[in-house]
């Protein structure tokens, strides 16, 4: 066999049957759960690859948000159940159909970007004499030895951010842990970067003009990645993302943004969005995408029956958002549903059946999620923003993709981080505690 065949033949033993996933998922839920773990040099996603020990580590939290859990008994109390007996949520280093992927903080960005110039501008930061001051309360005095380099730097600015109906409503960050070693250097880095953060970009602003318009020619490349950066963040803030399709070979991947929701009930014009689709162009003209003959204006009318006094609709991405809604949910047997991923328990599509369910009373509206666009990634796109620590893939059960982000008390995205524990929960709430609307 030549040595192309060899490559071809390893790439055909490198594939994994989709099939085996679902065993796979289970038994990294188990592992979520457990009390014990395995250390060893050569492990992967906590899999001993080989001389492994056994350890003791702290269980994950079982429940983040009672108030969350309890919008959930009266949204849909079958998937609360699910969620109440076995809900979990890790950090992953590959990204899969049926995960989620999850945008990170910019702080979190530039500190785990290790491969950039902001990166090696904040380790310096933090090894600097100029931040080796512990401000008081940020660290206590007998855990400040277990920071990478010292103690917290000043206390956080809170940038503008975009907020999404989801975080509506007040909402306890009911966590009662006590400080650790990994809090404190969680917090280390993570106010370094928010001082690097707040001076470069006041150093941005102050390059304006009077009407506060920016040159990029006067920008340094430094200024100009971290603007750019900054932009980008701001768009995609605390974004969770269902991974519906992955086409590695192709370098394709297309998500689905669940935690903005865009409608709670239907109006005519809505119900012809999500069903047929918006204004598309041809021929440079905007025409309205036709409803065809009766048996779709009767398809419209059922939909608004079925949906109008209550329906969750969501905006997915920023792609195809021209073209019909989306429809995601846990409900195996719906005719014209297909299993995005063997396994998951989360099911696309079947929409004609979902509104005849709801009319007979056989199933509830929020049973449903509704998603107008999406966002697609070409050329390895979604692997190269997960390489730049812009987004983090987690694996997680199914309630927490099919659950309702409507008025969460804990919103979506501190949800998630809580349940994946260590580093990522730590993070949460320093983001946590600059919201002002949410203490």
């Amino acid at each position: 066999m030549s040595s192309g065949d060899g490559r071809i033949q390893q790439e055909d033993d490198d594939e994994i049957d989709p099939s085996s996933l679902g065993d796979w998922r289970q038994f990294r839920m188990n592992l979520s759960q457990g009390a014990s773990s395995t250390s060893s040099e050569a492990a992967i996603d906590g899999i001993d690859l080989g001389g492994a020990k056994e350890t003791k580590v702290k269980e994950r939290p079982r429940s983040v948000s009672a108030k969350n859990e309890e919008l959930l008994k009266k949204q849909n109390s079958k998937l609360a159940e699910e969620y109440m007996n076995g809900v979990w949520a890790h950090e992953s280093a590959l990204v899969e159909v049926g995960g989620l992927v999850c945008r990170l903080p910019l702080e979190a960005e530039i500190y785990r970007g290790k491969d950039s110039s902001l990166n090696q501008r904040l380790m310096d930061l933090l090894d600097s004499d100029q931040f080796g001051n512990v401000e008081s309360g940020d660290i206590p005095n007998s855990l400040q030895s277990s920071a990478s380099t010292g103690g917290a730097a000043a206390s956080s600015t809170a940038s503008p951010i975009q907020r999404s109906a989801e975080d509506s409503a007040p909402a306890v960050n009911d966590d009662s842990s006590t400080f650790s070693p990994l809090a404190a250097k969680t917090t280390y880095w993570y106010r370094g970067a928010e001082r690097m953060l707040k001076e470069e970009l006041e150093s941005i602003l102050s390059n304006a003009d009077p009407s506060g318009k920016l040159e990029a020619d006067k920008l340094s490349p430094n200024s100009m990645e971290m603007l750019q950066r900054y932009v980008d963040h701001q768009q995609n803030w605390q974004e969770v993302c269902l991974v519906v399709e992955k086409d590695d070979r192709l370098g394709y991947a297309k998500t689905l943004t669940i935690n903005r929701p865009m409608a709670f009930t239907l109006s005519k014009s809505m119900g012809r969005l999500v069903l047929m689709g918006a204004l598309s162009a041809e021929n440079g003209q905007a025409v309205v995408r036709q409803e065809g003959d009766g048996k779709e204006t009767m398809r419209l009318v059922k939909f608004l029956s079925a949906f109008e006094n209550q329906c969750a609709v969501y905006v997915g991405g920023e792609d195809g958002m021209d073209q019909p809604g989306l429809l995601i949910h846990g409900i195996e047997d719906l005719e014209g549903a297909t299993e995005i991923s063997p396994g998951t328990g989360i099911y696309e599509g079947g929409i004609d059946a979902a509104i005849d369910g709801v009319l007979s009373g056989k199933y509830s509206s929020l049973d449903f999620r509704f998603f107008v666009g999406h966002r697609q990634y070409t050329k390895g796109g979604l692997e190269e923003a997960v390489r730049q620590s812009k987004y983090q893939p987690i694996a997680c059960s199914r309630p927490l993709v099919l659950k309702q982000c409507i008025k969460l008390p804990k919103p979506l995205w501190h949800e998630i981080m809580e349940f994946c524990g260590g580093e990522l929960k730590e993070i949460s709430k320093l983001e946590f505690a600059k919201r002002d609307d949410l203490q």
